[in-house]
């Protein structure tokens, strides 16, 4: 039964492809068009009709060709150079700096005991709390100054709103850790938490 069904399936794949490739041409008669007597004489061949040549060539196009210069690619370097930079790195790249501080893992139990591990998360939280806190108390300083020097170097007022905004929103979040975690409050506390 399957052969059956194969063998039919091949047949028709078959009957199908040789009827999507027999000529056109073969199969409508030409079509005599009737000329009038004010016709110049020269008959001319319906759009339908199909020949040998169908669809007819592209008109050669004896325009001139235009070239357009490329976009630059940028600098041109050697293929050593090329291979020195992909195994060193660019040198403009400032250096990755790792963390000091080393995360604190949870123990078996903690990973044993759903109550423990929440205290976990709970630790690991507030620790980057504090964490943020300690960066926010060391950029504001720093982001203040650089807003004054901005202003007296007369930077664009829109670059200035940028920096402010940024301030501002630093401070907010600060101000939003320090109100729901009251024991972020005393720098002591903070500075131990990242230990």
């Amino acid at each position: 039964m399957k052969s059956i069904l194969i063998a039919t399936a091949i047949t028709v794949t078959a009957g199908l492809t040789i009827w999507q490739l027999w000529p056109q041409a073969e199969d409508t008669p030409p079509r005599q068009q009737a000329t009038s007597p004010s016709s110049s004489g020269k008959l001319e061949t319906p759009d339908n009709m199909r020949t040998a040549t169908w669809p007819p060539p592209f008109p050669e196009r004896n325009d001139e060709r235009k070239f357009v210069a490329l976009l630059p690619t940028g600098p041109e370097i050697s293929a050593a150079q090329s291979l020195v930079a992909t195994r060193d790195g660019d040198s403009r790249t400032p250096p990755i700096a790792h963390s000091q501080i080393t995360q604190e893992m949870p123990t078996a139990a903690e990973l044993a005991d759903p109550k423990a591990y929440q205290q976990y998360e709970a630790r690991q939280n507030t620790r980057l709390y504090a964490a943020y806190v300690l960066a926010a108390d060391e950029e504001i300083p720093r982001l203040r100054e650089a807003i004054a020097r901005a202003r007296d170097m007369g930077i664009a007022p829109a670059d200035i709103a940028k920096g402010e905004e940024k301030l501002r929103r630093i401070t907010a979040m600060q101000g939003q850790l320090l109100n729901e975690h009251p024991e972020l409050q005393n720098g002591t506390s903070t500075k131990s938490g990242l230990k």
